[in-house]
């Protein structure tokens, strides 16, 4: 039997692709691994007049958008935050020594004599922190008993269920502590914190600000088959902060799903999509 046709030059073998995504103003970011297909259908409403003595008249599309999606597993917080649009804020903490820090006051009667107490290290203007290496305290105050004498009266020690990683513990048996029916004040002179990034969100309007996504597969010659979506917003349910179970497979992941919309900024005819495909890409 012959070949029915020999147009087989825009044959594409499965082989992934890059994502790159452009914040409003910013520069495009590479999100990395994905585990899964990259979709992106196009969709539009279709609006066809049937009249009472002449047929159907052509066919009207409007409300053009396109909607991607893939299944992200390089959970870089940075990436996660600038794809929101405005949803999500980001908050680098460095490893370097602070010296800034509130003042700690515990309760008159929350503390237990020889029982833990966390210390709660906050930034002054900023969050709680989590220590990397042994604080600095200026002096541990009683209301009542004055200053108090560390290995004495009280004792600093490591401690995993503290979210700053250390705690307090308390000796009425101490030289000058009589009681913990007292209000008592930690004063701390510097920490060394773990360097960390906090995304944060939660407010009740957002407004989205939208991107620029791109899908570019290059081939063995640098020649690339892109498609470039002008102005995209995530949609909900998608961003979603997993911890699978130690019995599962794979690796945590995060299941996406944008809606590009017109930029009316852009030429007429071209403001949701460019699909682009340089001659001999593969």
């Amino acid at each position: 039997m012959p070949a029915q046709t020999t147009l087989t030059g825009n044959i594409y073998f499965p082989d992934g692709a890059q994502v790159l995504f452009t914040p409003s103003g910013g520069s495009p970011l590479d999100l990395g691994a994905v585990n899964s297909a990259i979709t992106a259908t196009l969709n539009y409403t279709e609006n066809q007049v049937e009249t009472a003595n002449a047929g159907k008249l052509d066919k009207q599309v409007r409300d053009m958008t396109l909607d991607a999606g893939f299944t992200l597993i390089n959970l870089d917080p940075s990436s996660i935050s600038a794809l929101g649009g405005g949803i999500f804020e980001t908050v680098e903490t460095a490893g370097t020594s602070v010296t800034s820090i509130d003042n700690q006051v515990i309760a008159s009667g929350a503390a237990v004599n020889k029982k833990a107490y966390p210390l709660s290290i906050v930034e002054t203007d900023g969050d709680a922190l989590k220590v990397s290496s042994a604080l600095v305290i200026a002096s541990v105050t009683g209301a009542t008993d004055g200053l108090l004498a560390e290995d004495d009266d009280y004792k600093i020690i490591v401690d995993p269920n503290s979210f700053s990683g250390y705690s307090i513990l308390f000796d009425t048996a101490g030289t000058t502590l009589t009681t913990l029916a007292q209000e008592i004040t930690v004063v701390y002179t510097s920490v060394t914190p773990v360097a960390r990034t906090a995304v944060y969100a939660g407010t009740s309007t957002q407004v989205l600000t939208p991107g620029t996504m791109s899908f570019v597969h290059t081939d063995a010659s640098g020649l690339e088959r892109r498609l470039d979506l002008y102005s995209v917003d995530p949609n909900s349910g998608g961003f979603q902060f997993n911890f699978k179970g130690a019995n599962e497979d794979g690796v945590e992941e995060m299941p996406l799903t944008f809606t590009a919309k017109l930029d009316t900024s852009r030429t007429d005819g071209r403001q949701l999509m460019g699909w682009i495909i340089d001659a001999g890409a593969q």
